[in-house]
């Protein structure tokens, strides 16, 4: 019944373009200074202060522009997607508090996250146990897709780090807010789409390299996970060295990151290295679903010796011989 009316009410807010008067954040927010903090993929970040009590809050506000669809067009899609954000509820998924459509027209507020994104968090703590942090990634996106929501941008950068060490994903469902987005050429600068992150079959090659018009689907998000797993083990980006169009050509024709030659950092190892090889498969459907790659990260992390049952993605084989 909860999720039958949650439908019913994205499916009014998406049709006529509002918000219920209860998505607005109650606390007054001081106005933002003359730069965002940081960017996202789709967005600007504010750090703004509750004028009352001082707490800092992240401020996403939504980059239009004059070429995106007619803004009436991208207010109904905003107000879908903030009724499903709002109602999301999980240890490893970032809450949105509201909205403060006083400030940006399109935005959405959560807590303020000061220990920064999860690359940063092991760049800053070396001892960081990298399973745990992967597990807790897992555990958020299998909420996130039981929960029939598409990520659409996973990489560490949208991965934050709360007060007590626990990753958090944020920024879900923004690229389905403006459309365009989505088929930016590659040598666009500032486009939202993350090129080291996509999918091969969201990726194609011409005489422009670009993404397709294709939406994002949970076989896609797994994919990106894959490339989540390769910075915690490497410490950098996938595919460091190479550009955006090199990187679209590469990933369509089937290369991935290289095996690194030691896993010295903490909760790495080659069988966490090999659950990243089955969830970036070209193929979409050879690729595991959220729950089993959780499944198997769990498995991994209480015993390579498997003494209760095999892992689904990576078969019989003992994980400590991997």
């Amino acid at each position: 019944m909860q999720r039958r009316c949650l439908r019913a009410l994205r499916k009014t807010c998406g049709l006529y373009g509002i918000l219920p008067d209860s998505y607005t954040v109650t606390y007054p927010l001081s106005k933002p200074n003359q730069r965002p903090f940081t960017r996202g993929g789709f967005c600007d970040i504010w750090k703004l202060t509750d004028e009352t009590n001082e707490k800092a809050y992240a401020v996403k506000s939504l980059r239009v522009y004059e070429k995106d669809d007619p803004i009436e067009k991208i207010r109904k899609r905003y107000c879908k997607e903030v009724i499903v954000c709002k109602r999301v509820k999980h240890e490893n998924v970032l809450t949105i508090e509201g909205v403060a459509s006083n400030i940006f027209e399109f935005c959405m507020v959560s807590e303020w996250m000061k220990r920064g994104n999860i690359l940063d968090h092991v760049k800053a703590d070396p001892t960081a146990n990298r399973l745990e942090l992967l597990i807790g990634v897992a555990r958020g996106l299998d909420y996130l897709h039981r929960n029939e929501i598409v990520h659409g941008d996973l990489k560490s950068a949208n991965i934050l780090i709360d007060e007590g060490g626990s990753p958090r994903l944020s920024d879900f469902g923004l690229c389905s807010i403006t459309k365009n987005i989505e088929t930016v050429n590659a040598s666009t600068p500032n486009s939202g789409v993350t090129y080291r992150y996509c999918a091969p079959e969201l990726l194609e090659t011409g005489e422009v390299a670009k993404v397709k018009n294709t939406k994002a689907t949970n076989k896609s998000d797994v994919y990106s996970y894959s490339m989540v797993v390769v910075e915690l083990v490497t410490g950098s980006v996938p595919f460091p060295d190479s550009t955006d169009y090199n990187i679209i050509h590469m990933v369509t024709k089937g290369k991935r990151p290289p095996k690194p030659p030691r896993f010295d950092a903490p909760g790495t190892s080659k069988a966490v290295w090999e659950v990243a090889k089955k969830c970036w498969h070209g193929t979409a459907d050879k690729r595991p679903e959220a729950v089993q790659v959780l499944q198997c990260l769990n498995g991994i992390k209480n015993g390579g010796e498997r003494t209760h049952g095999e892992c689904s993605i990576l078969g019989s084989e003992k994980l400590t011989n991997l």
